[in-house]
């Protein structure tokens, strides 16, 4: 069964800190005088989220903090923008920050309902449709939350720890069961991050964070250092070459890859072909 709640966007502030739903005003009449142990209860139960007010580039980022603390806390929530006043057409990315900053897909599900046509074609030209499903009716959002959207992704920070290579191999490892990845792109992708971040501790002597997408048949890695030394080449290296020993283990596995450069540092990234 799911709880359903009324959020005015003229209300959600600044971003303060501020628990919400905790403020007891912004509950349903019905659940106002419910005791703290029923609200506990509904912990895990499907969210809905009626949205009213205008959604601008003020309103979105609180929206984003209470909708990740929701997401954080229920799992499941559906944003139902039926009465929302779009004033800015970049807000509509709300939402996936939302979702991207409360963690990853099963374990966070977050749909839109817009019954607006314009609204609703807003959320797929701009590509949230692709992250959080869009949906015409509540009813309709509720019975495919479980579906697995367009595109799934996860992202974790990691520090200059030794450890850090086999907690991001276990980080790909468990959202690549989560997404039914096949086992030779599972395979694949924890070999290039163990790799890649092994590089950021011990050659860059960097923190790293890692970035992992799945698609209909694709998976995408990225690893993020900050060093500043001058970037390896996107090629398998020279037999007697003294580095990129990783990179040409990376490339051996991967279908495409390459190097980004930044003024603080690189990306690396790397696509699989999965089923």
């Amino acid at each position: 069964m799911d709880t359903r709640i009324e959020l005015p966007l003229e209300t959600t502030g600044d971003g303060g800190t501020g628990a919400w739903p905790q403020d007891r005003e912004a509950l349903p009449q019905a659940a106002r005088h419910a005791s703290p142990q029923a609200l506990e209860h509904s912990a895990g139960a499907p969210m809905v989220v009626r949205l009213s007010g205008p959604l601008s580039e003020t309103t979105a980022h609180p929206l984003v903090d209470r909708l990740c603390a929701l997401l954080r806390r229920h799992g499941a929530v559906v944003a139902d923008v039926s009465a929302i006043e779009l004033r800015h057409s970049g807000a509509v990315h709300a939402f996936t920050e939302a979702a991207a900053r409360a963690g990853e897909w099963p374990d966070v599900r977050l749909a839109v309902a817009a019954p607006d046509l314009t609204c609703a074609a807003l959320l797929v030209s701009s590509r949230v449709a692709e992250r959080v499903p869009v949906h015409p009716d509540v009813a309709t959002a509720l019975a495919h939350l479980d579906e697995r959207p367009e595109l799934v992704r996860g992202w974790w920070r990691f520090g200059i720890d030794p450890r850090a290579p086999g907690d991001a191999r276990q980080h790909v490892r468990r959202v690549c069961g989560s997404w039914s990845v096949d086992d030779e792109a599972r395979e694949a992708a924890e070999i290039v991050v163990t790799e890649l971040v092994t590089n950021a501790v011990e050659h860059a002597v960097s923190a790293s964070v890692v970035e992992v997408e799945r698609t209909a048949h694709s998976l995408r890695l990225t690893v993020r250092d900050f060093d500043l030394a001058p970037l390896p080449e996107a090629r398998l290296p020279e037999p007697t070459s003294p580095r990129g020993r990783g990179l040409a283990m990376v490339a051996a596995v991967a279908t495409t890859w390459g190097v980004e450069a930044h003024r603080d540092g690189k990306t690396v990234w790397v696509e699989m072909a999965t089923v």
